[in-house]
């Protein structure tokens, strides 16, 4: 494969990420250097260990603007039930998204704290912050109720009874492996349709 003669951090952690997501922890610097076509001690002029770079690649978020961007322009018009439907889906795919990065970087966190301290310790990443998207629902929904939009009440007890349902279902789907047995879109549907009946308006409806 044809070298090319200079690289940025960022390319090797955009090779990086593919090359762990697909191989896991057993990926190897010189898988990451072949991706990304350079040598592994050019890799090694960026990130002291593999550790480095793989909690490097890994703190890098999936998807920029997570999910709830589109709230502030739909409050007032358009359909609530169907906007919580899209949030729902958002989120379960942020999560499926997200997921397979974050148990490998347990994992590997796990297994530096079992192993000797190492001579170039590195932070492992947390996970991406999502108080402002669930601030923005809680925002969305407590808007909607003014309007008379969407039934009155504690807009929080919607917004994380989504959150938390949607997240359960892309965790459950990943971990269990229950993709063929759970129907993600009929699940969220149904859901959504069994939050509805307690948001609906009490007259008129949408």
């Amino acid at each position: 494969m044809a070298r090319i003669a200079t690289i940025t951090s960022a390319q090797i952690l955009e090779a990086a990420r593919a090359v762990f997501l697909e191989q896991g922890l057993s990926a190897t610097t010189v898988d990451v250097a072949n991706r990304a076509g350079i040598s592994s001690a050019s890799i090694f002029k960026h990130f002291p260990t593999k550790e480095a770079l793989f909690f490097a690649a890994m703190a890098r978020s999936p998807r920029a603007g997570f999910w709830t961007p589109e709230l502030e322009q739909a409050i007032g018009h358009g359909n609530p039930r169907a906007d919580l439907l899209l949030v729902a889906h958002k989120i379960a795919d942020y999560v499926r998204d997200l997921l397979p990065g974050m148990m490998m970087t347990w994992a590997v966190r796990q297994r530096s704290a079992e192993a000797e301290e190492s001579p170039h310790p590195v932070e492992p990443p947390q996970p991406p912050d999502i108080l402002n998207d669930f601030a923005a629902l809680v925002s969305y929904l407590g808007r909607e109720m003014a309007l008379g939009r969407i039934q009155r009440g504690d807009p929080i007890i919607p917004a994380m009874t989504l959150l938390h349902t949607a997240t359960g279902l892309a965790m459950t789907q990943k971990l269990q492996s229950t993709s063929s047995l759970i129907n993600a879109q009929s699940f969220l549907e149904d859901f959504v349709a069994l939050l509805w009946r307690g948001l609906e308006p009490a007259e008129g409806g949408i």
